[in-house]
């Protein structure tokens, strides 16, 4: 019998610990802490243009998950929020990205990666984007598949 409650004792302490372990590990991954980055171009964030310059990219509402998140200039001129999605990955990354889908000169905000963890936000793509790679398959370009976007990749600094 004794044995049967220490047993227990072990098996619920190791599993707090697991508990703990993985809340704070997904506080690192989460973008409770704001990502900033000089992005060099304009670009689209779901249906919305937004011009070239310094951006903060975190969560919409301090206090809430990661679901809608707030991508706004430095100098206030321009905001908005929109929903995302999560992406995992088994390479953890180190430093803070945001990927963008580039088409000729178009730029679309495609995810968001925080340092420091495997779990990304993603945005679907817009009509436009999908316009676009319409638009390359029936032109030729890549006949047997879709084409592919190329990747820009920005490294952003956590606040």
């Amino acid at each position: 019998m004794y044995r049967t409650v220490v047993k227990g004792f072990i098996t619920a302490a190791v599993l707090a610990m697991a508990i703990i372990v993985a809340g704070v590990s997904a506080q690192a991954q989460s973008l409770q802490y704001k990502l900033t980055v000089d992005i060099p171009f304009d670009f689209q964030v779901a249906n919305q243009k937004l011009p070239a310059g310094k951006y903060s990219v975190g969560r919409a509402q301090e206090t809430s998950g990661d679901t809608v998140l707030q991508i706004r200039s430095i100098d206030g001129q321009s905001t908005t929020n929109r929903f995302s999605i999560p992406i995992v990955t088994f390479n953890l990354k180190n430093r803070g990205e945001l990927i963008f889908h580039r088409y000729g000169d178009q730029y679309f905000l495609s995810e968001v990666w925080p340092a420091g963890g495997g779990t990304g936000r993603a945005f679907l793509k817009t009509r436009t984007e999908r316009d676009l790679e319409r638009t390359a398959r029936e032109n030729g370009v890549a006949a047997a598949k879709a084409p592919k976007a190329e990747i820009v990749t920005l490294v952003a600094v956590s606040q």
